[in-house]
C-alpha cells in the first residue's frame, strides 16, 4: 500500500497560447503543462504568474475561443481521456493579497468525447475552433470528424465561479460551487471522413459557412489538401471541389485571417499559399529542408508569422502583398493578392513545443526538450548574425529519461543526477532538495571560534560590524558600503581574551561576554564611550556559556552555577542565581513572546551529567518542568524559537541529532518530542532572522554541523533544508549596505575561510544543468571513480545537397553514439568513447566483477539499420585509467540488441531482444576465448526485454507486450518464478520489497503485483498478483530507490520513503509505504477530500485515478494520492467538517482533526 506525491511539478510546455482572458485590456499567456495550466499576465515587466491550477486530465489539445457577445476569451480544453471543458477567469470578489488581484476559475461545460467502438487518430487529437467560434471541430478518431456547436448565450459571463485555492502550489484540486447548469454546446455530432491520415486542419477566414481545409496523406503516401463547407442547420458537410495535390513533405495548414483570407502549407522543403476563391494567387518558395513543429502569427492582419523547427531554429515568413495600384508591400493588408513570401531565420532558441508571440516584438517559446524562453526580436543582427536576444529562462528538466541518486556532498541527503532534454537542449541535471548559499565574499580567517553581528542601537535592521572569536583573542571587523573590511579598536572592548557572547543590548550599548567577565560597553558615538559597566564570577571561577537577549543575560559559572543579569541599564545588575547537581552544557534565553521579545519569561537549559533538558522560570529560577534525555547523547544547544505563531525548544546533541519541541503555553510539561538526524556531529543552532529585533524569536534556524541544515516553518509544521556548505562551524545574519540579506559563515578548522553570501529559498528543488548539447539517455555512477558514465547520442547534420539548380540544406542526419565520462563534483567531460556508426546505446551500469576488483562501466549497444527488432548488437566492458580515459576492455557481440544491463552477484546480465543472458568475468589466463565475458546461461520468453530490475537473488524484467516477470539465479541457472498474465508495455519497473514490484506502462499508470505464496495452486504460484493500481497521467521512465529528505527517525512515521520516479514531463515523484491502518484512514481521507473538493471543469477524481492500460481499466487500488491528501492543511474549518462528516455521500471520520492534520503535516514533509 502506497502514497504518491510530487516533488517537482512538470516543468515541459507542450502548450502555450495567448488571448484576454483575465479582462478585456489584460493581456494572458496560456501554458499546457500536462496536467497543470498556467496563467500569466503579459506587462512591462514580462510575465507575472497569476495563476496555477490542475486538471484530472491529462491536456492533448487547448484554444481560446470568443463567443459572440464576450468581451475576454475562454479557454478550450480536451484531455488525452477524450473530455472537452471550457473555462473562463474571474476577477474574485474576494480581498486581494499582497495588492495582486485574485482571479477564479469559472467552470463553464464538460462534455464527453470518447467513442469508445473507433480507431484514435494515429497523429493525435487535433482540435479547432472556427474564426466566429461557432463550432468547434475535432478529429480524434480515424475516419470520423467530431463537431460541436457552441451556445453563445450559454457562455454570457454570469456562471457561478469556484473559490480560489489559498495554496498556490498548481495542486490538482480546487473547491467549487455548483456547476453552471446553462450548456456552453448546444449540440454535437459525428460526420465521416474518407480521409484516413489527416496531418493539420484549419478553418478558414472570411467563408460564408464554416469552411474546413483538411490536409492528409493517401494510401500511397501523397499528401493533398482539400476543402469542406458544414452546413450548421442539417449538420452536414460538402466538400468544396477545391483540392491542391503532391504536397511532398507537408505537415502543417495555417490560416490567413480576413482580408487577405486564404491558407499556408508549409512543407519540409516548400512553403505555399493558397486562395481557393482566388487560384490564381498561389505562390510557392523553397526553402532548406526542415521540419516546422510549431507557428504563431505576429500581427492580426495575417502578415507575418514566426515558425519553429525541429533543430530550434526560429524563422519568419512574410507575405508580400500587391495592393489594387500594383505596388508591392508588406505592411499594408488592403489588396487580397499575394505576389510572394518571403522567409528568413531569425536565430537560434530552445527547440520549441509551442510559439506566441507576445507583444512589442516579445516571443515566447515553449519546449519539451529544453529550457523554455522569453526571446526579444531586433532589426539588426548581433555579431553573431542573430536577430533575437534571450531575455529570460524557464527552467525545464523534461524529458528525463534516467537518474541516479547519489550523495554527492557527503550530508546524508540524496540527489538527483539527471539526463534531461534531447538533441542540442539535452543537459545533466543535478537536482537537489535545499538552500544554496550564493557567496558575495570569502576571506581566509582560520580559527574562529564564533561569530556576532552588531547593529547601531538594538532597534536597528542592518548590521555593519562583526564580532570575530577565536581560542585566545576577539577582533572587530567593520564592513563599509564599498565592501570593504575595516578592523575596529572598540574602547572598552576586550581583544585579548576569548569571546563566548556578544551583541546589542537596550540602551544602545554592546554586551561582551569572555570568560572572565560581564561587559557593557557603549559604542563610540556614544556620550561615553568605552566600559560603563562589567559583572565578575566568584575569584578562581569562569563564565563557560552564555546566553543574551536585549535585557536579559544569563552565564553558567564554576560549571554548574546558573547567574541571571540584568542588561537592560547602563549596569549589569545580578537578579538572583541557582545551582545545579551537574554542569551546564548550554543555555537560551530568546523570547518566545512575540509582544515583548527583548524580555523572556524562561529561560532553557541542558545539563552534562544528567544528560537533559529543563525550562527554568524567570527572574525566579524556578524549575518549570524537565525532560531526561535517557542517558543519550549530551545536548550541545538549544535554542527557543516561535515558528507561525507556535512556540518551540530545539535541542541539538552531540551526534547530529536534533530533538524539537512544540511547546504547550502553560510549559508544565514537555511534549514528546520529534527526532531527526542532521548529521553525524554536534550541533550548534543559530537563528538568522528576527522579526528585525535582537532577542525576538526566530522564524529561520540554521543548523551548523557537518551537514548544516536550515529550520523553518510552513503551513505551521518544521521543515528541514540542506545547506551546500560541507562544515559550519556558526553562522549570523548580515544585513549591511554592501551585502543585503546575507548570512556571515564560518567554515571548519581545515577550511579556515569566512564567507558573506546569500541564501535561496527554502525547500525548493534547485537545479543545476550542464549542458552537454546532444541526447542523454542513460547514466551510471561510480562512486569509487568518483564520476558518472553517460551514454548519449548527437546528430550530425548533412552536407547541403543540389536539388535542380539549388543548393538546399536537407533533412539527412546522422546520429552518432558516444559514452562520456564526467567529473562527479564540476561534472566536467572527462573522456569520450566514440561507437560505432551503425550502433545505437541502449543501456549502460557500473560493474565490478567477481574476483577483479575493477570499476568497469557496461555499456549495451543495438544496430540502427534494421527495421523493427534489432538485429544485432554489442556488449562493451569499458575501464577507467588512471587519467580518467576510457578503454575498452572486452567486447562481445551478439544477435540482438542489448536493451537492458545489471550487475548480478558479480556477473552482468543483459537483456538482449527476446532473451536474459548472463555474463562471467573470465581472466585471459583463465580461458581460450579471445573475450573476458563468458556466456554462463540464459533464458528466454520475451518479446523484447526492456527493462530490469536486482533485487538479491531476483530478476524482474520488464517487457515490451508481456508485462513484468519474476525470476531467480540460483545455481548457475536463471528459473521463472511468476509473471504478470495480463499483457502490457512497460517504461519502468522496481522491487519495492522482497514479495512487492512496481511497473509504470506507457498509458501513463502505475501498478503492483506480488508474489503469490498462499495459494496452493502450482498454476495461480506462476502468476504474479495484482496488488493495485493508480493512473498518475505522465510516463514514468524510472524508477530509483532513494529520498530527497532527510529521514525522520521516529518508529511511528506515517510513511517509508521507497522510490523517487521521474516522468517525460520533468516531474520528480515520491512512493512511500503505506502500513494497513495508516492506508485506509488515508484511503477513506482521499474519499470524502475528492468529494468535498471537487475538480475543476467537474472532472472526476476517482475517474482521473483509474488504472488504465491498454487492455483494461480498473478502480484505484492500495494507492492513495498525496497530492489531494496534502490540500488538507489548506481547507478552511467550514470544509473540515465537511471532510470528517463524509459530506456529499462520504463516510464520517471518527479520527480526530488534530491527529489527521499532523498525519498531513508529517505526509508532506517526505519531499
Amino acid at each position: 500500500m502506497n502514497i504518491v506525491f510530487t516533488a517537482r511539478k512538470s516543468s515541459a510546455v507542450f502548450q502555450a497560447i495567448k488571448g484576454n482572458f483575465t479582462g478585456p485590456e489584460d493581456l494572458n499567456l496560456i501554458l499546457g503543462k500536462g496536467t497543470r495550466i498556467e496563467v500569466y499576465l503579459i506587462g512591462r515587466d514580462g510575465l507575472k504568474l497569476i495563476k496555477e491550477f490542475g486538471l484530472y486530465g491529462e491536456i492533448a489539445c487547448l484554444e481560446p475561443f470568443r463567443p459572440v457577445g464576450h468581451t475576454t476569451d475562454m479557454l478550450l480544453v480536451t484531455t488525452t481521456h477524450y473530455k472537452m471543458l471550457t473555462l473562463s477567469l474571474r476577477l474574485s470578489s474576494a480581498d486581494s493579497i499582497a495588492g495582486s488581484p485574485q482571479f477564479n476559475i469559472v467552470s463553464d461545460s464538460l462534455t464527453e468525447l470518447q467513442d469508445r467502438h473507433s480507431r484514435p487518430s494515429d497523429a493525435g487529437q487535433i482540435v479547432i475552433v472556427d474564426p466566429t467560434s461557432s463550432l468547434v471541430c475535432c478529429h480524434l478518431y480515424q475516419g470520423m470528424l467530431k463537431c460541436v456547436t457552441v451556445n453563445a448565450a450559454a457562455t454570457a459571463p454570469h456562471g457561478q465561479a469556484q473559490t480560489p485555492l489559498t495554496r498556490s502550489s498548481g495542486a490538482h484540486s480546487f473547491r467549487v460551487s455548483a456547476r453552471n447548469s446553462d450548456k456552453t454546446f448546444i449540440d454535437q455530432f459525428n460526420l465521416p471522413i474518407e480521409e484516413i491520415t489527416i496531418m493539420s486542419m484549419v478553418f478558414l477566414h472570411g467563408c460564408q459557412r464554416p469552411t474546413l481545409a483538411v490536409l492528409y496523406q493517401d494510401k500511397k503516401e501523397i499528401r493533398h489538401v482539400k476543402t469542406y463547407e458544414f452546413d450548421l442547420k442539417i449538420n452536414e458537410k460538402s466538400e468544396t471541389g477545391w483540392i491542391q495535390s503532391g504536397l511532398t513533405g507537408a505537415s502543417t495548414c495555417i490560416a490567413v485571417p480576413s482580408p487577405i483570407g486564404g491558407l499556408l502549407v508549409v512543407g519540409e522543403y516548400t512553403i505555399s499559399y493558397f486562395n481557393p476563391t482566388q487560384p490564381s494567387t498561389s505562390r510557392s518558395i523553397t526553402i532548406n529542408a526542415t521540419i516546422i513543429q510549431c507557428y504563431n502569427r505576429v500581427d492580426d492582419q495575417g502578415i507575418r508569422y514566426l515558425l519553429g523547427d525541429h533543430r530550434g531554429m526560429l524563422y519568419i515568413l512574410v507575405l508580400i502583398l500587391e495592393d489594387s495600384s500594383g505596388s508591392s508591400s508588406a505592411q499594408s493588408s488592403r489588396s487580397l493578392h499575394v505576389v510572394d513570401l518571403k522567409f528568413e531565420s531569425l536565430g537560434t532558441t530552445s527547440i520549441p513545443e509551442a510559439i506566441v508571440y507576445l507583444d512589442n516584438d516579445h516571443v515566447f517559446i515553449g519546449s519539451h526538450l529544453g529550457d523554455s524562453q522569453l526571446v526579444l526580436l531586433h532589426t539588426e543582427p548581433d555579431q553573431h548574425g542573430e536577430y533575437l536576444e534571450v531575455m529570460e529562462t524557464f527552467t525545464n528538466i523534461a524529458p528525463i529519461t534516467d537518474f541516479e541518486v547519489v550523495d554527492l556532498e557527503g550530508q546524508g541527503q540524496g540527489q538527483i543526477v539527471a539526463c534531461s532534454g534531447a538533441f542540442k537542449d539535452g543537459s545533466l541535471r543535478i537536482v537537489r532538495n535545499g538552500v544554496g548559499i550564493n557567496d558575495r565574499a570569502v576571506l581566509e580567517l582560520p580559527g574562529i571560534k564564533g561569530l556576532w553581528p552588531l547593529r547601531e542601537n538594538v532597534e536597528a535592521t542592518t548590521e555593519d560590524t562583526l564580532v570575530m572569536s577565536f581560542l585566545n583573542s576577539t577582533r572587530v571587523v567593520r564592513v563599509t558600503p564599498d565592501a570593504e573590511m575595516v578592523q575596529e579598536e572598540l574602547e572598552g572592548f576586550l581583544n585579548d581574551s576569548q569571546t563566548l557572547l556578544s551583541g546589542n543590548v537596550k540602551a544602545n550599548l554592546i554586551l561582551q561576554v569572555t570568560p572572565e567577565s560581564v561587559r557593557l560597553i557603549a559604542p563610540p558615538q556614544h556620550i561615553q564611550a568605552g566600559l560603563i559597566s562589567e559583572w565578575k564570577p566568584p575569584t578562581g571561577q569562569v563564565i563557560s556559556v552564555a546566553a543574551m537577549n536585549g535585557t536579559q543575560c544569563l552565564v553558567a559559572v564554576g560549571g554548574k552555577t546558573l547567574v541571571y543579569l540584568d542588561v537592560g541599564s547602563e549596569v549589569v545588575r545580578e537578579v538572583g542565581q541557582t545551582t545545579f547537581d551537574t554542569e551546564i552544557a548550554c543555555v537560551d534565553v530568546t523570547s518566545i513572546d512575540a509582544t515583548n521579545p527583548h524580555v523572556s519569561q524562561v529561560c532553557a537549559i541542558g545539563l552534562w551529567t544528567d544528560i537533559k533538558v529543563i525550562l527554568v522560570r524567570l527572574p525566579t529560577l524556578e524549575i518549570i518542568s524537565s525532560y531526561s534525555l535517557l542517558g543519550e547523547i549530551l545536548p550541545r544547544s538549544l535554542l527557543l524559537s516561535r515558528f507561525e505563531g507556535v512556540p518551540y525548544l530545539l535541542v541539538g546533541l552531540g551526534d547530529g541529532q536534533l530533538l524539537t519541541f512544540a511547546l504547550e503555553a502553560s510549559l508544565s510539561t514537555f511534549p514528546t518530542p520529534k527526532r531527526i538526524s542532521l548529521g553525524t556531529q554536534p550541533i550548534t543552532l543559530r537563528p538568522i532572522t528576527s522579526n528585525n529585533e535582537v532577542g525576538g524569536a526566530s522564524s529561520h534556524v540554521f543548523a551548523c554541523s557537518d551537514r548544516p541544515t536550515v529550520i523553518y516553518s510552513s503551513n505551521r509544521k518544521l521543515l528541514y533544508s540542506n545547506v551546500n556548505l560541507k562544515q559550519v562551524v556558526t553562522v549570523a545574519p548580515f544585513n549591511c549596505a554592501a551585502f543585503p540579506n546575507a548570512l556571515a559563515i564560518v567554515g571548519s578548522d581545515e577550511e579556515g575561510v569566512l564567507r558573506i553570501g546569500s541564501i535561496d529559498e527554502f525547500q525548493e528543488l534547485h537545479v543545476q544543468t550542464v549542458p552537454i548539447n546532444e541526447s542523454p539517455r542513460r547514466i551510471a555512477y561510480l562512486p569509487q571513480r568518483k564520476c558518472f558514465g553517460v551514454i548519449s547520442i548527437g546528430v550530425v547534420e548533412a552536407e547541403p545537397e543540389t536539388i535542380g539548380d539549388t543548393s538546399v540544406i536537407t533533412c539527412d542526419e546522422e546520429e552518432i553514439g558516444y559514452v562520456r565520462l564526467h567529473d562527479d563534483q564540476t561534472f566536467d567531460l572527462l573522456h569520450t568513447y566514440e561507437l560505432q556508426r551503425d550502433e545505437a546505446p541502449q543501456c549502460i551500469t557500473a560493474v565490478t566483477f567477481a574476483g577483479d576488483p575493477t570499476n568497469y562501466i557496461a555499456v549495451g549497444t543495438a544496430d540502427t539499420v534494421s527495421n523493427d527488432v534489432p538485429a544485432k548488437g554489442r556488449i562493451l566492458i569499458l575501464e577507467i585509467s588512471e587519467t580518467n580515459q576510457l578503454k575498452l576492455a572486452a567486447e562481445v557481440e551478439v544477435q540482438g540488441g542489448v536493451m537492458a544491463i545489471k550487475e548480478l552477484q558479480g556477473k552482468l546480465l543483459c537483456g538482449i531482444n527476446e532473451r536474459l543472458c548472463l555474463y562471467a568475468w573470465k581472466t585471459r589466463e583463465n580461458q581460450a576465448s579471445e573475450s573476458n565475458l563468458i556466456l554462463e546461461c540464459s533464458h528466454r520468453g520475451f518479446v523484447l526485454v526492456l527493462s530490469l530490475a536486482i533485487h538479491g537473488e531476483f530478476i524482474i524484467a520488464g517487457d515490451l507486450i508481456r508485462s513484468m516477470t519474476l525470476l531467480r539465479y540460483t545455481n548457475g541457472k536463471i528459473t521463472e518464478i511468476a509473471r504478470d498474465a495480463w499483457p502490457d508495455m512497460l517504461t519502468a519497473l522496481e522491487a519495492i520489497d522482497d514479495e512487492t514490484f512496481i511497473a509504470a506502462d506507457n498509458a501513463s499508470s502505475i501498478f503492483t503485483l506480488v508474489k503469490n505464496t498462499e495459494t496452493t495452486s502450482e498454476d495461480e504460484a506462476k502468476r504474479l498478483q495484482w496488488s493495485g493500481g493508480w493512473h498518475l497521467g505522465d510516463q514514468i521512465n524510472r524508477f530509483k530507490h532513494g529520498s530527497l529528505v532527510m529521514t525522520n527517525l521516529e518508529n511511528d512515521a506515517p510513511a517509508v520513503p521507497k522510490l523517487l520516479f521521474a516522468t517525460v514531463s520533468g516531474t520528480i515523484g515520491v512512493i512511500a509505504t503505506l502500513t494497513t491502518e495508516r492506508y485506509a484512514l488515508l484511503h477513506h481521507l482521499e474519499s470524502n477530500m475528492s468529494k468535498v473538493i471537487k475538480g475543476v471543469g467537474g472532472l472526476s477524481h476517482s475517474s482521473w485515478r483509474e488504472f488504465r492500460s491498454d487492455s483494461r481499466t480498473l478502480p484505484s487500488t492500495n494507492f492513495v494520492d498525496g497530492d489531494l491528501i496534502e490540500l488538507f492543511l489548506d481547507l478552511s474549518q467550514d470544509e473540515i467538517n465537511d471532510v470528517l462528516e463524509g459530506a456529499d455521500g462520504g463516510e464520517p471520520i471518527k479520527v480526530p482533526v488534530e491527529e489527521i492534520t499532523r498525519l498531513v503535516e508529517e505526509l508532506s514533509r517526505l519531499h
